[in-house]
């Protein structure tokens, strides 16, 4: 009954007066249906998500602008010959920015084009940047893109050596920015990444922790199937997801497989006095998390949770309480998320799972992949 009523708006118009009759539309349809629902039990999370469009590209990294525009990260776990950072237009997913960035092959310099992104990001401090990560395919080129979304841009690279991002087995995970520094999780080994965004200079923190690395034994399970590699073993990530407190005086992260959610200070962090051990000794255990295919840090304090197991989203409360926003078999592992100028919450229905990594060597993976989107 979910898909039934879940509303597609395609393609996308940002106007004003489009958006108010959209606004317009949507309570006519809501009123609508449920008068002609009154008899049945229909949860309210069921009017709220929608599709924002459904597409052929397998996307896990979103960011939405100021202005309205949909930014996709497009990565190559299936589609090895795609682009990997995408915008939403005119009911299409297009390649952005639009040059030969999203042009890549085996023998082309791995500097100065996009391998395997794995996350998008915008900060609200910084509304004009959208940046990108490069979990390259294990052959070097990690980097962090900068790009100038005003003019359409690559703004900068920062590319880290062997001894920050290991090859083969390291990769960026995801980034937030908090002034003049970028913290990364590398998911691949497992460690923090701190940068310097001025002057390059990059640390690499927790790699010895095991609260950088996955849990032993811990796997999602998706309608009864738990993933598995090729040679049906678990899946091993490592520190995932990533968030910074509302008052930019914490760093959380967490494994995606599930385990625990830890937080340390980004003064620590910063502090090149502290040993990694100190570091390490610093970290705060904020409680057990569920499989999440990505983390959202609001205003209040509070996180969504991106619910892999039960095709939902769920709002996690400072006491570790969660409530669930909004559930759907359309959100077929909700993955990273990201916060609209219309003050909803998008987020990519990555299927992730059904990947060959993921289900033993097989792709069930299925397009349409759908952006999707829902009020708190």
């Amino acid at each position: 009954m979910t898909g039934i009523f879940c509303k597609v708006l395609n393609p996308i118009n940002f106007n004003n007066n489009t958006t108010q009759k959209t606004n317009n539309r949507k309570l006519i349809y809501t009123s609508a249906l449920l008068t002609a629902l009154v008899s049945f039990s229909v949860t309210a999370e069921i009017t709220k998500l929608e599709t924002v469009i459904a597409s052929p590209y397998q996307a896990n990294g979103i960011a939405v602008a100021k202005d309205g525009r949909v930014f996709l990260g497009l990565p190559r776990w299936v589609q090895k010959n795609s682009f990997s950072v995408g915008l939403v237009k005119d009911g299409k997913v297009i390649p952005y920015p639009g040059n030969s960035w999203n042009d890549w092959s085996k023998k082309k310099n791995p500097e100065e084009h996009f391998i395997n992104i794995n996350a998008l990001r915008i900060e609200p401090e910084l509304p004009d940047s959208l940046w990108a990560i490069d979990c390259t395919e294990g052959t070097g080129g990690s980097k962090l893109i900068k790009m100038d979304i005003t003019k359409n841009t690559i703004d900068r690279v920062y590319h880290f050596d062997s001894a920050i991002v290991p090859v083969p087995a390291g990769c960026l995970n995801d980034v937030r920015i908090v002034d003049n520094n970028a913290f990364l999780t590398e998911s691949g080994t497992g460690a923090i990444i701190v940068l310097d965004l001025k002057t390059n200079k990059a640390r690499r923190i927790l790699s010895a922790s095991q609260k950088t690395k996955a849990v032993a034994g811990k796997v999602a399970v998706i309608d009864g199937a738990a993933e598995k590699t090729p040679d049906g073993k678990i899946p091993v990530v490592n520190a995932d997801g990533i968030e910074i407190s509302p008052d930019k005086q914490w760093l959380y992260f967490c494994m995606p497989l599930g385990g625990d959610l830890w937080r340390v200070r980004i003064d620590d962090l910063l502090n090149p006095e502290l040993s990694e051990k100190e570091i390490d000794q610093r970290v705060e255990n904020m409680g057990m998390i569920i499989p999440v295919g990505g983390i959202l840090m609001l205003q209040d304090g509070s996180m969504l949770l991106s619910d892999v197991e039960n095709h939902a989203i769920k709002l996690r409360h400072p006491d570790g309480s969660l409530t669930e926003v909004v559930s759907s078999p359309l959100l077929d592992w909700p993955d990273a998320m990201a916060i609209g100028p219309d003050g909803k919450i998008y987020t990519g229905a990555a299927q992730a799972n059904k990947t060959p990594s993921n289900n033993g060597g097989k792709d069930a993976t299925r397009a349409p992949f759908r952006i999707l989107r829902f009020s708190m």
